[in-house]
């Protein structure tokens, strides 16, 4: 395992150029695409009915089914790739937000947020065989299948749990941040990584001795992570700056804030090593995002898209969980790679328009206020999402 300096993340950070000024790419989406059709760069295959805000989507790879864990349901839809259909329904604890699967032993575990459990699912009997408690709102897994581990990142209780894969028993607990959620495991340099969407950080771990390494800030509702498992290098959605950060995996510094449409949520690694997959939440859309940040393509999926991952039976089979619409869409990414030439991007209709008349509430007096008594100063508006 390589070691980290032994100064603080924050001073190795604050003593490199690349940390200190980030690069971030400019211009934003770079990618245009005709959302009334399909383009050249990917195929649209189906979109199927899974449940109420279906969140983390998996594939267990010896049955071929996709696994998706629908939140407001309290339940897994699993879903046939091939007739486009659900095949079965399984109730599991109160509000899964994320799922994996352990190919070792078929087991498909749900973190249930509501519930403070992992369930664990027989994936060849179809059935919840065990649950295992964690921490407050558990939000994210992961799993490191060498070591055996699975983690789960407890939003409300600033914790990552450690679950003994094979025993199924949580054998330690790590102090994150406030948010903890997605995490990511890199085995080749023995570290675990926990993002913390509220605290707008990342947690730096050693998988071995299970000590923090360090903290590193990120910009603003940090909510998915994945690993390049050649380089070591972590990408981390920004939900809520709508970018995704690159963080250098040897130096844990922050090399750059890539631009992304609108609110991205979910983020897979590609399978060719060259790309990764970024769900959009405000966007409707997945990011075929190149590794610099230049977008490749744009796929149009259901609304609110969230939990994205790459069908490893397929590759370049996408599968996007739709909170907003209740489905899963699937669709094919068609590049071999990069395009030939950079697609300016195109400016929304909106932009420079007028504000539409809109009131709302009044914070103390409950009175509809029209937004047009503040205009040119600032204000904030609170719109509640539940993600």
């Amino acid at each position: 395992m390589s070691a980290l300096p032994d100064e603080p993340l924050e001073a190795v950070a604050a003593n490199r150029t690349c940390a200190a000024q980030p690069v971030i790419i400019d211009g934003g989406p770079s990618c245009e695409v005709d959302l009334g059709g399909e383009g050249r760069a990917y195929r649209l295959i189906g979109e199927v009915e899974v449940g109420l805000d279906p969140e983390g989507v998996v594939v267990h790879q010896k049955s071929g089914l996709i696994y998706v864990a629908c939140s407001r349901s309290n339940a897994v839809a699993v879903v046939d790739a091939d007739q486009l259909r659900v095949v079965d329904t399984i109730a599991v604890g109160g509000e899964p937000i994320d799922i994996t699967v352990d190919e070792r032993t078929g087991h498909v575990f749900t973190a249930d947020a509501r519930s403070d459990q992992i369930s664990v699912i027989d994936a060849s009997a179809g059935q919840v065989v065990a649950t295992i408690p964690v921490g407050s709102y558990p939000a994210g897994l992961c799993i490191d299948v060498e070591g055996r581990r699975l983690y789960s990142g407890d939003a409300a209780g600033s914790t990552m749990s450690v679950i003994d894969l094979d025993r199924l028993e949580r054998i330690g607990v790590v102090e994150a941040e406030l948010g903890a959620g997605a995490i990511a495991a890199d085995p080749r340099n023995g570290r675990v990584y926990c993002v913390n969407f509220v605290a707008s950080s990342v947690t730096v771990v050693d998988s071995e001795t299970l000590e923090i390494l360090g903290r590193l800030p990120l910009l603003a509702g940090p909510c998915a992570i994945g690993v390049h498992q050649e380089t070591g290098d972590v990408f981390i959605a920004d939900s809520l700056a709508s970018t995704v950060t690159r963080v250098d995996g040897s130096a844990v510094a922050k090399v750059a804030d890539m631009a992304v449409p609108n609110a991205p949520v979910g983020l897979a690694m590609g399978l060719r090593d060259d790309r990764l997959y970024v769900g959009n939440r405000g966007d409707g859309t997945v990011s075929v995002l190149g590794l610099d940040g230049i977008e490749w393509s744009r796929i149009p999926v259901g609304a609110a898209p969230g939990g994205v991952c790459e069908d490893p039976l397929h590759p370049g089979r996408v599968l996007v969980a739709n909170a907003g619409s209740g489905t899963l869409t699937i669709a094919e990414d068609l590049l071999d790679g990069p395009p030939p030439s950079r697609v300016e991007p195109s400016v929304h209709p909106m932009v420079g328009e007028t504000m539409p008349a809109l009131s709302l509430p009044d914070l103390w007096t409950k009175e509809l206020r029209d937004l047009g008594e503040w205009a040119g100063r600032k204000y904030v508006i609170n719109v509640f999402a539940s993600w």
